[in-house]
């Protein structure tokens, strides 16, 4: 069973790393359609068009490469 994560944020030649608790990890897993299988230890997600279409909207963000200068 998953009881958390740890996420590493990369900054030019630096990282940044920190753990979320089991609520917030569930948040993240079900943003991103993150499935994790017992059975076969494999992981499943939304892909990035899926995440576009659906999820970005409802957040009202704007991915990185997207945002008006």
């Amino acid at each position: 069973m998953i009881e958390g994560i740890e996420i590493t944020i990369y900054l030019n030649d630096e990282s940044i790393s920190f753990d979320l608790s089991p609520t917030q990890t569930e948040v993240v897993f079900k943003a991103l359609g993150i499935q994790f299988n017992n059975t076969n230890n494999t992981i499943s997600s939304f892909g990035d068009n899926s995440l576009k279409k659906h999820i970005l909207p409802k957040i009202n963000f704007l991915p990185v490469n997207e945002k008006a200068t």
